[in-house]
């Protein structure tokens, strides 16, 4: 008796963390932004679920996607794409404000700390060892490697990144421009 109950606290415990409880803020349908303790749990692999009674108040864009802002732990803190069926998935590279745009079919997202591109499904359809991306423009993406650093104006607003090892890939995720330039000398491939 004592192991079976040793085995359901291990069970217990380990379901426990592969989940995180979050708070978040959205668009909703009557009273614009709002912000929500404990809107939904997140998954160790970076899947967010976000609770019914939010995703019926969602003031869905002509995708049936929305963009959520999501406040977790550090690394879980940021803009999240969701879809009407309550998952999400976070597009850690903000555009204004904003989740960044799909891009080809595809966005830019994380997973246990390194860059993941997901189609609008939340597949995740590449796994990869960067950690910084951009979305695809004109068939490439920019991906870095490495420690980037942010730079601030005097503001403390906008940011420039510098150092790490960057490169780009195409959109079959081959190296078109190899990963070993400082982010600010990464040259751009001559098809752009």
């Amino acid at each position: 008796m004592i192991r079976l109950t040793v085995l359901f606290f291990l069970i217990s415990s380990s379901l426990a963390l592969a989940e995180t409880e979050v708070s978040c803020s959205y668009q909703d349908k009557e009273r614009g932004l709002e912000p929500v303790e404990n809107c939904g749990r997140l998954s160790e692999d970076g899947l967010l679920k976000l609770n019914k009674m939010i995703v019926d108040r969602i003031d869905w864009n002509k995708y049936g996607l929305d963009c959520a802002l999501v406040h977790g732990t550090e690394n879980q803190n940021g803009w999240y794409f969701i879809n009407q069926k309550g998952e999400g998935r976070i597009s850690p590279f903000i555009q204004d404000n904003d989740c960044a745009p799909f891009s080809g079919g595809v966005a830019v997202g994380l997973s246990y700390g390194k860059v993941i591109f997901y189609d609008q499904a939340f597949n995740i359809i590449k796994r990869t060892e960067y950690v910084w991306a951009s979305s695809f423009h004109e068939g490439f993406a920019k991906v870095c490697e490495g420690n980037l650093e942010k730079e601030y104006d005097s503001s403390g607003e906008k940011y420039k990144y510098h150092g790490g090892k960057c490169g780009f890939i195409d959109t079959k995720f081959k190296v078109v421009v190899p990963v070993t330039h400082p982010y600010e000398k990464t040259p751009i491939p001559s098809a752009l």
